[in-house]
């Protein structure tokens, strides 16, 4: 067993005393751990002795200083601390703790009055400091307040731009609103009219702007398919005669052209008859 492992089975002995010491494997690991424990450890109890001995000694000087005291109590007053009643030893309490917590070098009434006016002082400096802050506090607040309230103010005034704008176009535009409705309103009364005219002098919905592009289409193909069937028909009177063919020819020819004659007259018929409506109309 080496001289560590033996100082720490024997620090550990002394720990524990008449208690068995727990189980521990003895490695490096484990016995560096408990090395070091146990130096912290006597390092500490080293340091609470030192304490001890300095609490000791001085309450050997305070005793010394109470017996000091007492004794010249004793030979200045002819008084001694039994002799004090509750209040008088209170009294004298206080005063003994005044002095502590004032530092004073003696219990003289001058001593107590200039440690109560540096007391005073130092009240009324730190209150003065404390002022000092809450103003600088007051006056940076301040200042943001004011420059916050000229921010809103600002955004306050283009608020109202905007809002005096918004109104006109609203205006504006239930102003174009009310011409529009009315207009419509016009021009659903006319077209009523209208319309209750064109009834009165028999219209006829197939003689509408509609109907008659479709007629004037129709017609223009007519006329195409007629001129188709003259250059046809051209073409028939070049051939040889044939007295037979030619007379079929001929017959199929005046049946298609007495159709398209009279297909070309009802929609003729029909334009004028249209035309007053048109007229009308316009």
């Amino acid at each position: 067993m080496d001289s560590r492992t033996a100082k720490v089975s024997r620090w550990l002995a002394k720990i524990f005393g008449d208690q068995q010491v727990p189980f521990y494997e003895v490695n490096p690991w484990t016995m560096d751990v408990l090395f070091r424990l146990m130096e912290q450890n006597e390092t500490r109890d080293r340091d609470a002795m030192q304490l001890i001995e300095d609490v000791e000694q001085k309450t050997v000087e305070y005793k010394s200083d109470a017996d000091y005291m007492q004794d010249f109590i004793m030979e200045s007053v002819g008084l001694s601390t039994t002799c004090f009643s509750n209040n008088g030893s209170s009294c004298l309490k206080n005063l003994v703790n005044s002095s502590l917590a004032l530092d004073l070098k003696d219990t003289s009434q001058s001593s107590f009055v200039l440690a109560i006016n540096d007391l005073t002082s130092d009240r009324t400096a730190a209150e003065n400091r404390s002022q000092t802050v809450v103003i600088r506090d007051l006056s940076k607040k301040l200042t943001e307040a004011i420059s916050m309230e000229k921010s809103l103010e600002k955004d306050l005034l283009e608020t109202d731009g905007n809002l005096i704008t918004a109104k006109a176009k609203a205006e504006c535009k239930k102003q174009n609103a009310n011409f529009f409705r009315k207009k419509m309103n016009e021009w659903s009364q006319l077209s009523q009219t209208l319309e209750n005219d064109l009834k009165q002098v028999g219209f006829d919905e197939s003689l509408d702007h509609q109907s008659l592009v479709e007629l004037s289409e129709r017609l223009e193909n007519v006329k195409k398919e007629v001129e188709s069937l003259n250059v046809k028909l051209k073409s028939y009177l070049d051939l040889t005669p044939n007295f037979y063919s030619a007379k079929v020819k001929i017959e199929e020819t005046k049946l298609e052209l007495n159709k398209v004659d009279r297909l070309l007259s009802e929609k003729m018929d029909d334009l004028r008859c249209g035309s007053p409506e048109v007229n009308l109309l316009n």
